[in-house]
């Protein structure tokens, strides 16, 4: 349900966009919409970041809405058309991206390809049940006009993403089997883009950065049941964040680093597990002996008991800090 809320709320924002966007270019900046096609932009977002669903959606509500609200498109004929055009583009972009795990620029082109082969037939059909009188360009002559808008989509879309998803505003990522969305994560936490992140259904629903238990510990007090039945990665899993785990619970973990004092916590209590390395401990920061948070509860069994423990010694440091 929190992850159909995000991607609902991100479709919302890219239709809004796309009512903004066009009205934007046009009157701010004197560019026609047929020359930068600026209501794709926010469909194929919606298809990459939110699936083959809500890129339709959008799609489908952002020229219907914009029509209603700004008479941009004209109803007759270019509402029926572009509203074919980017439903199929917001479906096929996300279901390409998503489903079936195409690169991001080949899901893109991909959609694009289908979406102005939806134009010409839409184009023709209007053509022959018309009176004569149709007034919209041919899918020929819109593509040569519309190549600039062409070229910013495949180049800019991506780079939105990618960006939204190193800052950490949209964590989703396409639905994969689960080593490859492991081996994608893995890749973003040894790359510090993110120090954790929580999977659920074959998509990461949140990613965090900071150090040691701090960004277990707050989806924990913020979000306990984001862990629920959860696949968590982290850069370093010990005893501590394996109390955490348990409390939240969480169904995998899967430590860049784990002690083996987690792995032994976690499987007594059925989490499954897995990680790159195995460590007798977790050292503290300067490298002198045990960290003092894996310290204070390494000797704990019960799981709420050492979450006070833990509590208790991170405000002491704090407090020292």
């Amino acid at each position: 349900m929190e992850m159909k809320s995000h991607r609902l709320a991100i479709t919302g924002l890219m239709i809004a966009i796309g009512l903004v966007l066009p009205f934007f270019t046009a009157h701010m900046f004197g560019i026609p919409g047929t020359l930068l096609l600026p209501m794709h932009i926010p469909v194929i977002l919606s298809g990459l970041l939110c699936g083959p669903k809500f890129g339709a959606m959008s799609g489908i509500l952002a020229p219907l809405l914009s029509s209603v609200l700004t008479g941009m498109p004209v109803a007759y004929p270019m509402l029926p058309i572009l509203a074919s055009q980017l439903f199929l583009v917001g479906l096929l972009t996300g279901l390409l991206y998503e489903k079936l795990g195409f690169n991001i620029h080949l899901s893109i082109l991909g959609s694009m390809i289908a979406g102005w082969a939806v134009y010409g037939i839409v184009f023709e059909l209007l053509l022959m049940t018309g009176d004569g009188g149709l007034r919209a360009l041919s899918v020929a002559t819109a593509i040569t006009v519309g190549m600039p808008g062409i070229v910013v989509q495949l180049l800019l879309c991506p780079l939105i993403v990618k960006t939204l998803r190193n800052a950490g505003v949209v964590s989703k990522m396409k639905k994969q089997g689960k080593a490859s969305i492991l081996d994608e994560v893995r890749g973003m936490i040894k790359a510090a883009d993110i120090s954790c992140a929580v999977i659920k259904d074959g998509n990461v629903v949140h990613t965090a950065c900071g150090r040691g238990v701090s960004p277990l510990r707050a989806i924990y007090e913020d979000s306990p049941e984001m862990l629920k039945d959860a696949f968590v990665v982290d850069k370093i899993i010990g005893k501590a964040a394996a109390v955490i785990l348990v409390l939240g619970g969480a169904k995998q973990a899967h430590g860049i680093i784990m002690s083996f004092a987690a792995k032994q916590y976690l499987e007594t209590r059925g989490i499954a597990v897995g990680f790159d390395r195995c460590v007798d401990v977790i050292t503290a920061r300067s490298g002198s002996g045990i960290c003092a948070i894996e310290k204070s509860v390494i000797d704990i069994d019960d799981p709420w008991e050492a979450y006070d423990t833990l509590t208790r010694k991170i405000e002491s440091l704090r407090k020292v800090g």
